[in-house]
């Protein structure tokens, strides 16, 4: 297909990508590998996260964190496994705080939920340890804090 911003972006990158000082190092780059490959596991860990028709998704998806008082920098969906073949989980939820900052949700519907993370971030072995060592759940209030630039997955057995 043809290009729509007639080599615009790529012009505008062209410096970037050649200053030496921005390229990866090793390490950041096997993070990334690794960090990838554990959002490979939780989405293999559970069919939610390939539901095959639009009927499937507006039955189980609810997306939360939304209307005038929303944190617009945090997405965050409810996914309904009850009954649902290879679901893995009753119910889950996830995150995706893309501020630079930590932030807090309280969601008063998921209150007194047995939620925990997802066994991919309680591994010992997880590329990034900040949800197993940050994030947080209160069942009171149904507080969620998710770490600065963090996708994360809470699940209900």
């Amino acid at each position: 297909p043809p290009r729509r911003d007639n080599g615009a972006s790529w012009d505008l990158m062209r410096p970037r990508l050649a200053d030496a000082a921005l390229r990866p190092a090793p390490e950041q780059i096997a993070y990334t590998r690794d960090a990838f490959r554990d959002l490979l596991r939780i989405r293999a860990s559970s069919a939610l996260f390939r539901l095959r028709s639009a009927a499937e998704v507006g039955a189980r998806l609810r997306l939360l964190n939304t209307g005038p008082a929303q944190v617009p920098t945090v997405l965050v969906g409810h996914l309904d496994g009850v009954g649902y073949p290879g679901a893995g989980f009753r119910e889950l939820l996830y995150f995706i705080n893309v501020d630079p900052q930590a932030r807090e949700i309280v969601l008063p519907g998921e209150a007194g939920k047995a939620y925990h993370l997802h066994p991919v971030h309680r591994d010992a072995a997880a590329a990034d340890p900040r949800p197993a060592a940050a994030a947080r759940y209160d069942a009171t209030s149904g507080r969620f804090t998710t770490p600065a630039r963090t996708a994360l997955v809470w699940v209900v057995d």
